[in-house]
């Protein structure tokens, strides 16, 4: 049987592709509300020297429902027959 995110919750690894040292230092998913969403996190240290973290959660992008290369119809042309030149 395979995993199911339960609604309201979810999961964070630690990034092993982290690119730079702004990447996030943790990277996973969650479903919040029936929506999935993917979560990076940060661990920081606030002035005292405790630390903690901060998440970013950003929609999961869906698949169009049609081909974005498909033909769509043109804007329609502007009337410029006012213009003195």
């Amino acid at each position: 049987m395979a995993y199911e995110v339960r609604d309201l919750s979810g999961s964070i690894f630690k990034n092993r592709n982290k690119q730079n040292e702004k990447s996030a230092d943790m990277t996973g998913s969650a479903r919040i509300f029936g929506r999935d969403v993917w979560v990076n996190a940060w661990v920081k240290t606030d002035k005292n020297g405790e630390k903690w973290i901060s998440m970013s959660f950003r929609e999961k992008e869906q698949k169009p429902e049609y081909d974005q290369r498909e033909e769509r119809p043109a804007p329609a042309a502007k009337d410029n027959s006012d213009f003195p030149f």
